[in-house]
């Protein structure tokens, strides 16, 4: 993983290439987490090469610090079988959510990426305005979310969260594929009900329609 993204200095190219190998079953989950390991080390490379063609020295402080910050994250979470196991069940975790819908990936970016940040941004800066108004506000606020956070935990422990998630995701699928999918359905019943037309000569609905015009106008005369 660091010899591969070194040489084409994008960690993105390395793991975008790479993860549909596991979809596909030619990698393993398993073999699959110390290559995007050492992606995260190979992108730090780019980094250091170019805080080196600098004069400054806190560009080359930044560039260490990328990479001793992702080696850190290898030395927690790789060497311990235990620790290991986190994040390979939770990507097979999500891997699970995806496959019952398919929306789930832009739910979760959107939620891990732009949401929480903002969140944890907008209290951070509560209690850098230096007044008691904003430090008792972000505290009530720091309350609430975990108090939510708790009560989160607890009803997907102990309520059946886990499974009415679940069954949420897979009905939102099922309706969005039967959305995809009528076009073709309606397609195929006009045909299936073209050929009992022809099958057992039955008229058409413009072919009906005229014989009940010629009724009326017959009745009219009659009664006429």
């Amino acid at each position: 993983g660091v010899g591969i993204t070194i040489l084409v200095q994008s960690s993105s190219i390395t793991t975008s290439t790479l993860t549909p190998l596991v979809g596909m079953g030619v990698l393993h989950l398993e073999q699959m987490l110390p290559l995007t390991l050492g992606a995260n080390i190979g992108t730090t490379v780019t980094a250091i090469l170019a805080a080196l063609v600098s004069d400054k020295i806190e560009s080359l402080q930044v560039a260490l610090a990328h990479l001793f910050f992702n080696i850190s994250g290898i030395i927690i979470w790789y060497p311990i079988p235990f620790m290991r196991n986190v994040p390979l069940n939770a990507a097979r975790q999500l891997g699970r959510a995806t496959r019952l819908w398919r929306g789930f990936p832009i739910v979760y970016i959107a939620t891990v990426f732009f949401i929480i940040p903002l969140i944890l941004l907008g209290i951070s800066s509560m209690f850098e305005q230096d007044s008691k108004g904003y430090d008792v506000l972000g505290s009530f606020v720091v309350i609430l979310i975990g108090c939510g956070l708790m009560y989160f935990v607890y009803w997907w422990n102990f309520k059946d969260g886990k499974e009415a998630c679940g069954d949420c995701m897979s009905t939102r699928q099922r309706k969005s594929k039967a959305v995809k999918e009528l076009p073709d359905d309606i397609d195929f019943l006009k045909a299936e009900i073209n050929r009992l037309r022809e099958h057992t000569g039955l008229p058409d609905d413009e072919e009906a329609a005229k014989d009940v015009e010629t009724n009326d106008e017959e009745e009219e005369e009659v009664e006429a």
